[in-house]
């Protein structure tokens, strides 16, 4: 025993000291975040070539557009004071090409004034945009009011919206791990242990995130750090309390704890690496994606979830070792004691009472739920519909559509040696407002302003017309891109992925079941339910988020949630049926599948709730998209565990039998 703790301090003082490394020379994930604008786009999509295009030949750029409005036909003074503004803009640093003369509405209520920034990389659009904001608000006439919009305003308030976020972020995941070990515990010392382990957890998978993206070998883009964040304080609060389970387990069956470890990690450690390989293997399977985002996303996550694990398989029980039987007080688990988990009995109860009902009724509920499906849109949430709240660039955007006609911006490129051929293919196009000349190079660019309104199915049938009249140009190798044609592609992207990424999760976690259960049957009963509690969880959703007033999903959240909610799901799976397997090897099928509902019940309970309420810590954030990805993942979790794990999978197996484990008679 003498030789364990000196194990066992020697591991947790390796993990306490990496840890201090990793928090005092990584950065912050945000640091390192990629905000460029192919982060939703496919990496062989057309508007992704024209942008890299555009780059590397330093003529990439972001229109901003500054609006001016009166309530009242505007002034002399508004018109002198908007052309000082224009003086002004020309200086700002990142600035490209000529400022353009203002241009008044039809009702002369308004003036826009389109101004080109610079999109090389290392050039930050927000600080741009805050300089032309600052500008446009001072010295203007009482009652004239400014904004600036267009995809440099959008991008800018988008990148913004991530600032000072990361903090209260990861303080509301510790606060939610906190609440939930002190209420599954209720002991005033038990909580530091997992504690701990989940904040070594977080910082040593932070840091490796961190040089990974540091050396080029991980891109992080978008929302990634803040679900990385959730992702990890819930996974490693997951696992440690099973672990902690298991220990106190087995501390009621010996007196010797050094044998209560042990025989506690015999079967929990196994079932943590099962799961998180499931979880990771899952969400991994976002590599093969096209979309820049869903791989950087898919990337963390693995990692996180990997480094995880072998923290809690490490750290934690050094440290439970360390803690022995005392840090369970007043609750101390004492050789003899029973379980004292009531609900779990009678819920174990009812299943075996109940088996047919409780199946039939689980799966009614579920399929009652799916009908929420035929409320689904996902279009695509347009630029104005991103925020929560009513940024800078959405004001300018109604602005725009109250005194302008409708406009779609798109960039043209073609071989500098055709380009007068590939400008008349342009200007031929019905539906093209302008088309003006960029500065000469090699490749020659052309501004083009389609009449329809971005992201609508006019602009898209606008644009599909538009390429296939430069690509009919011999010799122009032409491309069509900017920020109308990269919406349309990322619609296209993720219809790519879902057909791609979708059947693969499947394959993938279903063959980790197969090696893990070594059985048929099972596989395919537990794929099943959680197919079918994500289609529930995404019909009850999409009803919720047309309540809440954000009825439009991205193209790719669909995708994003099944692949998360497949992982947790299958996770779950994996705590309940790895038990009954274990629990089938000395008893009957049936009674190793009620006997281990007692047992995990309560944990795998616990464990759901920390991890919907991680995710629901994603709502603090002003963008509807993460918003609506962590309600899912909170809604699915809750269902899952509630509905899924509680009910119909262990009243499904109960019901099945032996069968369960075809091709063999019985769990070996």
């Amino acid at each position: 025993m003498a030789v364990m703790r000196r194990v066992a301090a020697g591991v947790v003082l390796c993990w306490a000291a990496m840890a201090v490394v990793a928090l005092l020379t990584s950065g912050r994930l945000d640091e390192v975040r990629k905000t460029s604008g192919t982060s939703m786009l496919a990496r062989d999509a057309e508007s992704a070539r024209a942008f890299d295009l555009l780059a590397k030949q330093g003529g990439r750029v972001v229109p901003a557009l500054v609006v001016y409005e009166r309530a009242g036909p505007l002034t002399q003074a508004d018109r002198a004071a908007v052309q000082r503004h224009v003086e002004q803009f020309a200086s700002v640093s990142g600035v490209v090409g000529e400022v353009s003369e203002p241009v008044r509405s039809a009702d002369r209520h308004a003036l826009q004034v389109a101004v080109l920034l610079s999109g090389k990389p290392g050039m930050l659009i927000s600080p741009m945009v805050d300089q032309l904001r600052q500008i446009a608000a001072a010295d203007r006439p009482s009652g004239l009011n400014s904004y600036v919009t267009g995809a440099g305003g959008a991008a800018a308030d988008y990148v913004d919206s991530f600032r000072h976020v990361d903090t209260t972020l990861l303080a509301l995941s510790l606060a939610v791990v906190l609440l939930v070990l002190l209420a599954v515990y209720r002991s005033p010392i038990l909580w530091v242990i997992p504690m701990l382990a989940v904040v070594v957890a977080y910082l040593s998978a932070a840091a490796a995130l961190y040089a990974l993206a540091r050396a080029g070998l991980v891109s992080v883009r978008g929302a990634t750090p803040e679900v990385f964040t959730v992702l990890v304080f819930g996974v490693a609060t997951d696992y440690a309390l099973l672990l902690v389970a298991r220990y106190r387990e087995q501390l009621r069956a010996t007196a010797d704890q050094a044998a209560a470890l042990k025989a506690a990690l015999s079967g929990g450690i196994p079932t943590v690496v099962a799961s998180a390989l499931t979880v990771a293997g899952g969400v991994g399977c976002l590599l093969v994606a096209d979309t820049n985002a869903l791989r950087s996303i898919g990337a963390a996550a693995a990692v996180g979830i990997v480094i995880t694990m072998v923290v809690m398989v490490t750290f934690l029980p050094a440290l439970m070792l360390l803690g022995g039987r005392r840090v369970f007080w007043p609750a101390t688990p004492r050789p003899g004691q029973s379980e004292r988990d009531r609900l779990w009995r009678h819920v174990a109860a009812f299943v075996g009472r109940r088996a047919r009902l409780s199946w039939m009724a689980s799966t009614l509920l579920l399929v009652l739920l799916c009908v929420g499906l035929a409320t689904l849109d996902a279009s695509g949430i347009p630029p104005s519909a991103l925020f929560t709240t009513r940024t800078d660039s959405v004001a300018g955007h109604e602005a725009m559509r109250r005194h302008f006609p409708s406009s779609a911006p798109v960039v043209v490129l073609a071989e500098a040696a055709v380009s007068g051929v590939v400008a008349d293919a342009v200007k031929e196009v019905d539906g093209v407002l302008a088309a003006e000349p960029r500065p000469p190079a090699r490749w020659q660019a052309f501004d083009v302003v389609l009449d329809a309104e971005p992201n609508t199915e006019a602009a898209q049938r606008l644009v599909t017309t538009l390429r296939a009249a430069v690509h009919g140009v011999a010799g122009a190798s032409a491309l069509v891109g900017g920020f109308t044609t990269e919406l349309i592609d990322v619609k296209d992207a993720a219809l790519d992925d879902a057909l791609l990424v979708a059947p693969l999760i499947l394959l993938v976690v279903g063959l980790i079941l197969v090696l893990l259960l070594r059985s048929l049957v099972a596989p395919l009963l537990l794929m099943g339910t959680v197919v079918l509690s994500f289609a529930a969880t995404l019909g009850l959703c999409s009803a919720l988020f047309s309540l809440l007033g954000y009825p439009v999903m991205d193209a790719s959240f669909a995708l994003y949630a099944f692949v998360f909610l497949i992982a947790f799901g299958i996770d779950y799976n994996i705590f309940l049926m790895a038990r009954v397997r274990e629990e089938a090897a000395r008893l009957e099928t049936r009674q190793a599948t009620l006997h281990a509902l007692r047992l995990t019940g309560g944990v795998i309970t616990a464990a759901g709730v920390v991890l919907a309420a991680a995710f629901f810590v994603l709502t603090v954030l002003p963008l509807v998209p993460v918003i609506q990805l962590g309600l899912l993942v909170a809604v699915g979790v809750v269902i899952d565990t509630v509905v899924v794990r509680s009910l119909l999978v262990p009243a499904l197996a109960h019901h099945i039998g032996p069968v369960i484990w075809w091709p063999r008679r019985a769990a070996p």
